[in-house]
């Protein structure tokens, strides 16, 4: 199984906790293991969390607001983020599309009716988000909107 797909399994196995794995963490946990470990090894910081100042600092859909802006600015919440470990290699970068392995904000319709952000991983076909109800592959028509996506440097 490539990583990708070890990936989403290891999402599926995890229940979604606001600030722990909840849809930006499972992100970042990604970015960690796939590009985190190389992005900054030049300059010896191997693996640096791009969510460690959100981590843990907020527990439901409302604190997550109030502790880090994701619904109302969630492309902004991601960018400073990724800033913690930005990539002279030119590595999670914004870029227009996709590839296998890129990360992004898309808006979606909620388990509620809710439209709203989620950050999502992009498969090749579709996009894997981690949600309250598990995790869940969309067709990009089943997409609203894509907001930003960067480039992570993924390599099947």
């Amino acid at each position: 199984m490539n990583p990708l797909y070890q990936e989403l399994h290891r999402w599926s196995t995890k229940p979604f906790v606001w600030g722990e794995t909840d849809c930006i963490t499972c992100l970042a946990d990604w970015v960690m293991r796939v590009g985190g470990a190389n992005l900054d090894a030049d300059r010896g910081i191997p693996g640096i969390d791009p969510a460690a100042l959100i981590r843990g600092t907020y527990d439901s859909r409302g604190s997550c607001q109030r502790e880090t802006g994701f619904l109302r600015d969630p492309v902004k919440t991601v960018d400073e983020g990724l800033a913690t470990i930005r990539s002279s290699a030119g590595l999670l970068s914004r870029v227009e599309i996709p590839t296998r392995g890129d990360i992004a904000v898309i808006v979606v319709t909620d388990g509620d009716g809710r439209r709203g952000p989620c950050g999502a991983l992009w498969l090749g076909e579709a996009w894997a988000c981690k949600g309250p109800t598990g995790t869940t592959t969309l067709s990009p028509m089943m997409v609203h909107e894509v907001l930003a996506i960067w480039s992570i440097g993924y390599e099947a």
